[in-house]
């Protein structure tokens, strides 16, 4: 079997997806996401993560000890099924 195609494989070009061509490589194709993920101190529910240069919040509705500041992580598992 032929090896997946990586980050390191797939085109700079704007626009340009291998998952539009007509054929999938034959190995498939890998998507490496590296992030990291923290409560914040002191901060009750909040959560930090971080992804390359963007940094997102979580916290919890009043009810289960949070303070409802960030959309809970349920909240962004659900967006990103949507998206």
């Amino acid at each position: 079997m032929a090896k997946p195609l990586g980050n390191e494989d797939l085109s700079d070009k704007v626009g340009e997806r291998v998952i539009d061509k007509p054929e999938l490589p034959p190995g498939g194709v890998t998507n490496e996401n590296d992030v990291r993920t923290e409560f914040v101190a002191g901060e009750m529910q909040l959560k930090r993560g971080i992804a390359g240069k963007f940094e997102v919040f979580s916290d919890e509705h009043a009810r289960i000890g949070g303070t409802d500041k960030y959309p809970s992580p349920m909240t962004y598992l659900a967006m990103a099924i949507g998206f």
